[in-house]
């Protein structure tokens, strides 16, 4: 089952991309887009539940450290026109968002009751109540629900660094208020807040960790 929820976005992107091979140019551009989108909001889903959360680390990291001039040409090349392509990564920008804000939501709550845990936990264990390995077990949850964090920060770190050369290269040649590159900022400067966010969530699950070294 756990395989099956793993594989179905991949699987259904493919079939997207294989239809794109019986289209018009136009046609064919949007589905590749939808395909992309498919892939990026079924692995970043992943994040959001604890169980699965480990998934999106191994495989967003292996398209981390690319080269942004490179990366930003390749996605350039998928759209037929320059309108179609900021369209694009506004909603790609947009799935990055929307499931990092879930995610930030759902680590607020994690937080807040961890602290409680884990001030009651040293307590206990300061006064001779509580066994070492407890805290050690608590510890390595907390270790893993912090890796997750660290790894959906490094993904979100690569893509802002895609869609600033994006917004750099196009608003040379675009005018002040052109619409398109209007909403990719809006998503960009959403996106940047996101992080810092997601930062501060990791800095917090870090101070917690920290209070149940022994």
């Amino acid at each position: 089952m756990n395989m099956m929820k793993t594989t179905l976005p991949v699987i259904l992107a493919g079939a997207l991309v294989t239809g794109c091979a019986h289209m018009e140019d136009g046609d064919r551009t949007r589905t590749e887009g939808t395909a992309a989108g498919a892939v990026l909001g079924g692995l970043l889903g992943y994040a959001v539940d604890r169980e699965r959360g480990a998934v999106i680390g191994g495989l967003l990291g292996a398209g981390a450290g690319y080269l942004v001039g490179n990366e930003v040409a390749k996605r350039k090349q998928a759209y037929a026109t320059t309108e179609d392509f900021l369209d694009g990564e506004a909603d790609r920008v947009a799935e990055f968002n929307t499931t990092t804000a879930a995610y930030n939501r759902e680590m607020e709550g994690e937080i807040a009751a961890l602290e409680r845990e884990s001030r009651d936990l040293r307590a206990r264990y300061d006064a001779g109540s509580a066994d070492k390995r407890r805290l050690e077990a608590r510890r390595q949850d907390l270790q893993r629900q912090l890796a997750r964090s660290e790894k959906l920060e490094k993904a979100l770190e690569e893509e802002l660094k895609v869609q600033e050369a994006i917004l750099a290269e196009e608003g040379k040649d675009r005018p002040a208020n052109d619409p398109y590159l209007a909403r990719l900022e809006r998503e960009v400067a959403a996106l940047q807040s996101n992080l810092e966010e997601l930062r501060e969530g990791s800095s917090q699950l870090a101070r917690i960790d920290q209070r149940l070294s022994v």
